[in-house]
């Protein structure tokens, strides 16, 4: 009796370790904004629809810059520690030519499907991850910019939500003078040295006709619309409606702004509703609008296309069920849970027309038309230089250190060297 049992626990411990054996860990980087408290449980529903797998993540820094700069030394190295990682919208076309993502193509059972399955999202992400017509990465939620409002304030005052720069600031001016409120900020953006200064600049320039290059690739931000996008700034700052240290204020900085109830307009991304609707400290419940942004008279309104990729590391050990689980996290299940749950705005078409996500973010389906046609940063493999050249000249020049003709210059001729690489 004795032997037998002995016997019996011998097998059983052999077959968990088996299993243990067996099992294949998988590992996902998130970054710190991206919401580990809506992820983990999807992953938690991964593992239980796929006993053999078990998924699980890392948490990396609050921004685009500083999750960029650990996935550059673990990628360099070569590293097999993390097998699905959550990139921001400018990074495949870096990605691709620094071999640090695994080219998707070959997981498809045949180019027709893989058509077919990129044909359920939005064009414009599937468009960010396909990089010399390979398919780098898969849409895990889109993004663009707003036009974050005061409902309550603007409906006191009977104004309507601006079209124009202009607009704006005589609005802010009137709210501001009325409430007078020393805390009130008329309009509030991003200026510090980080990745959206970058729209802060070229959502201005855009909506001034202009753009940072040609269609023959020749530096066009030295120019009538660039001054008319930096003027436009100067002018903010000189009006008061903006806020002296804007160059300190950061993504979250803003959106902690408005939501204490001290901002009037704001550039923001999708993300800020959900804080501004349920979370607890919130002062703006109920009380927020959302446009498009305002352009300058005789140009359209434009915005930056946002958002954030499911991309492998080209190291993993585990690639067939990298992408298995890839495509989980990019499934209109996932995608819906969050928008519901994280305000992240769907990269999915069909999930515009989803009552969950309609009941939860109602101006998807009022702006379906401006997150469709969000227009790219500059893209290129260069992107870093470029991008840290536009923002960190836009920060000296918000905390004027530079004038509108200076940074001018520094951006044209800078970019032109790069380019020339």
């Amino acid at each position: 009796m004795v032997r037998l049992a002995r016997t019996l626990l011998a097998l059983t411990l052999a077959a968990l370790l088996a299993t243990a054996a067996a099992q294949v860990d998988l590992k996902v980087f998130i970054g710190g904004q991206q919401r580990p408290d809506v992820i983990g449980p999807l992953l938690d529903q991964f593992n239980a629809e796929n006993p053999g797998i078990h998924a699980s993540f890392e948490v990396g820094g609050a921004t685009s810059d500083v999750q960029q700069q650990y996935l550059s030394t673990v990628l360099t190295s070569k590293s097999s520690a993390i097998d699905v990682m959550l990139i921001d919208v400018v990074r495949p076309a870096q990605y691709a030519a620094s071999g640090w993502a695994e080219p998707l193509d070959g997981y498809f059972a045949s180019p027709d499907a893989m058509k077919t399955y990129l044909g359920a999202f939005l064009p414009g992400p599937v468009n960010a991850d396909t990089v010399d017509g390979k398919l780098y990465a898969l849409p895990a939620f889109t993004d663009a910019q707003f036009l974050y409002y005061r409902k309550d304030l603007l409906d006191k005052y009977g104004l309507k939500p601006p079209t124009t720069w202009e607009q704006l600031k005589n609005d802010a001016l009137t709210i501001m003078k009325g409430e007078n409120n020393p805390n009130l900020q008329g309009f509030n953006y991003q200026g510090a040295a980080i990745e959206g200064t970058n729209c802060t600049f070229l959502e201005a320039l855009w909506t001034a006709g202009g753009n940072w290059r040609d269609a023959n690739g020749n530096i066009t931000i030295d120019t009538a619309a660039g001054k008319q996008a930096l003027d436009w700034y100067n002018e903010t700052l000189s009006s008061g409606i903006t806020i002296p240290g804007i160059a300190s204020v950061a993504t979250d900085t803003s959106r902690k702004m408005f939501q204490s109830g001290d901002v009037v307009f704001m550039l923001n991304w999708g993300y800020a509703w959900a804080h501004f609707q349920n979370d607890a400290d919130s002062a703006v419940k109920g009380k927020v609008g959302v446009a498009p942004l305002p352009a300058f008279p005789g140009h359209s309104s434009a915005t930056c296309v946002g958002g954030w990729q499911w991309a492998m590391n080209p190291y993993s050990a585990h690639k067939q069920d990298a992408f298995k689980l890839m495509q989980f996290l990019a499934s209109e299940n996932s995608q819906r849970t969050l928008a519901v749950k994280a305000s992240n705005i769907p990269a999915r078409k069909a999930l515009y027309q989803d009552p969950a996500v309609l009941a939860a973010a109602p101006q998807y389906a009022d702006f379906y038309d401006v997150i469709i046609n969000a227009r790219p940063r500059p893209v290129t493999p260069l992107y870093p230089d470029v991008s840290d050249l536009i923002r960190t000249t836009m920060n000296a020049f918000f905390a004027r250190s530079l004038t509108v003709d200076q940074a001018l210059k520094k951006m044209q001729t800078g970019l032109q060297g790069i380019l020339s690489q």
